[in-house]
């Protein structure tokens, strides 16, 4: 199983690794650094350790943390010193354009693309790809109250999680958030109209 973002370590560099979580109790678990760390919400565990061999090196979450509990692999690539000091120049740029996402006006077509791809990545497998979700279990979404009511409360909801569903405001920029929140609006029998921007979103926080 693989991740959408894989940690890029270096070889031969002895490295810190800081665990915590937004939600439950998980734990960081790859079997081939020799020990496993629970992530805990409010707290901030570490350890640390040395790969010699460039590679791929998998590992799971050890705590039974719900019901994605086997959906959390968890991937690790060590690479040459070089490799990794170019992914970091790669990453401070994916950060840089990220930056300047928050600040400038969307098209709806534009936060519709983008909500569409965060939907399948993050949203479906409660709400499921047509947003019918699970009967008792995940609201739907197609015809939902909280999708066809006031967007703020919509965004609220997003940000500060409820009952089953985990609260994103840690997990996903305030462009996602609104792209995600924009595309759920205007989908499937939803037509509400409504565009939702970065700064509604920075704004409710």
């Amino acid at each position: 199983m693989n991740v959408d973002k894989p940690i890029v370590l270096p070889v031969g560099k002895k490295v810190r690794l800081l665990t915590t979580a937004n939600d439950v109790i998980h734990a960081w678990w790859v079997p081939a650094l020799g020990w496993k760390r629970d992530a805990i919400p409010g707290f901030i565990n570490d350890n640390w350790a040395i790969i010699n061999e460039p590679g791929t090196y998998r590992g799971q979450c050890a705590e039974l943390c719900g019901k994605d509990h086997g959906f959390m692999p968890i991937v690790l690539k060590a690479v040459p010193e070089d490799e990794y000091n170019a992914w970091v120049e790669e990453m401070k740029v994916a950060q840089a354009e990220a930056a300047s996402g928050a600040d400038k006006e969307w098209t709806m077509d534009e936060l519709k693309t983008k909500g569409e791809e965060i939907y399948k990545n993050t949203c479906a497998v409660c709400h499921q790809a047509n947003g019918k979700g699970v009967p008792g279990t995940f609201p739907a979404l197609d015809g939902g109250a909280i999708v066809n009511g006031p967007a703020g409360e919509h965004v609220k909801q997003v940000l500060g999680g409820k009952n089953l569903m985990p609260a994103f405001a840690g997990q996903l920029s305030d462009a996602d958030i609104a792209a995600v929140i924009t595309y759920e609006r205007n989908s499937w029998s939803n037509q509400t109209g409504d565009v939702v921007q970065p700064k509604d979103v920075k704004a409710a926080r």
